[in-house]
């Protein structure tokens, strides 16, 4: 099997890989708690297996085994608990989002806080986190490195909460619409963009690359990150069976990516009356309403925007790696991210 093809595979490698890690995990925390380790299962163990049996894109550990190659880490791959971190990571960001935003569903299931309750899925997310980071000391690769590797998660957890602050409190009403556009970019980077430019980062960091290659495999990543939120925020609008989530965006006033587009492109009388109607919505088909008037008027441009944005971050990838078989995986995973929001 080619490269290419492997990596483009349901990531069922990298499920495998979890669920060895959360079934060996009892018995080292036995080893410090004299009582019965089913204990476990209760409290933390089943939640965590709930949420990472599900099948996700698995996008970040691509993006992560190629940038290892790409900084030139060997034909090997990255070591296989590499994956898993930025997994566990991307897992307990989306328990933690689906906590603050309430989501009924995940991955074609209820959500954690749902099925579980709230404390134990608060506690799942959070201990996800800490558990990445806990797996650093198992690498194997030079104290120093792993210090760096340290110290590039926590970094990006620290803007990953930053952004979520902005996005959870701000809303569009109260925001001049000069001002949407970089609020709106500024809030992606760090939400998104963080935990994609940190898979791009660990894989090239891992892999000894050198300082040039990691900023811009690092930069590629958070590109691609803002890239994909893009495509999240467009599809509410623009795609018929995602139609809940854009009306759950625009009755919350979310400062999304639409009203990023709106705020450059249109006119100030259009995009005032949209926000008065916004401020005005008590029921859902007043949400429809204004979800209408924006697929209206973004229609002809989303799409050529969002390429547009896609294309971007590739072109600087080429230019500082040239043509080769990762960046032929790289473009197809995202010719499918997309195709997957049509």
């Amino acid at each position: 099997m080619s490269y290419t093809a492997r990596l483009l595979e349901p990531d069922a490698g990298l499920a495998t890989s979890l669920a060895a890690l959360l079934e060996e995990l009892p018995a080292s925390l036995e080893a410090e708690e004299r009582f019965d380790p089913r204990f476990w299962d209760s409290a933390l163990l089943d939640p965590a297996r709930d949420i990472l049996g599900r099948t996700g894109k698995g996008l970040r550990a691509r993006l992560l085994e190629c940038s290892w190659h790409l900084a030139d880490g060997g034909s090997d791959g990255p070591p296989d608990m590499l994956p898993v971190m930025i997994e566990l990571l991307h897992v307990g960001s989306l328990v933690i989002d689906d906590i603050e935003d309430d989501s009924p569903m995940r991955r074609g299931e209820p959500a954690l806080h749902r099925r579980h309750g709230l404390p134990l899925a608060l506690n799942t997310g959070n201990w996800l986190y800490f558990l990445s980071l806990a797996l650093i000391s198992r690498l194997p690769m030079s104290d120093e490195r792993r210090l760096a590797l340290y110290e590039d998660i926590s970094l990006a957890l620290l803007r990953c909460h930053q952004g979520q602050a902005l996005d959870l409190s701000v809303r569009i009403t109260a925001v001049r619409k000069t001002d949407v556009p970089g609020l709106v970019a500024g809030t992606t980077r760090m939400k998104t963009g963080s935990l994609m430019r940190l898979g791009a980062t660990l894989g090239a960091r891992a892999a000894g690359g050198a300082p040039k290659r990691i900023e811009a495999l690092g930069r590629f990543g958070g590109e691609l990150g803002v890239g994909l939120q893009m495509l999240d925020d467009w599809s509410g609008i623009g795609v018929d069976r995602r139609r809940e989530k854009g009306i759950e965006d625009i009755k919350l006033a979310r400062p999304t990516w639409p009203w990023a587009w709106l705020g450059e492109d249109c006119d100030e009388l259009s995009y005032a009356e949209l926000v008065r109607q916004v401020r005005g919505i008590s029921i859902d088909w007043e949400a429809e309403r204004v979800l209408e008037r924006i697929r209206t008027l973004l229609a002809p441009s989303a799409a050529k925007k969002i390429r547009a944005h896609l294309d971007m971050a590739l072109v600087g990838l080429e230019e500082e790696f040239g043509e080769c078989v990762q960046l032929e995986a790289i473009r197809a995973d995202v010719d499918r991210l997309e195709r997957a929001f049509d």
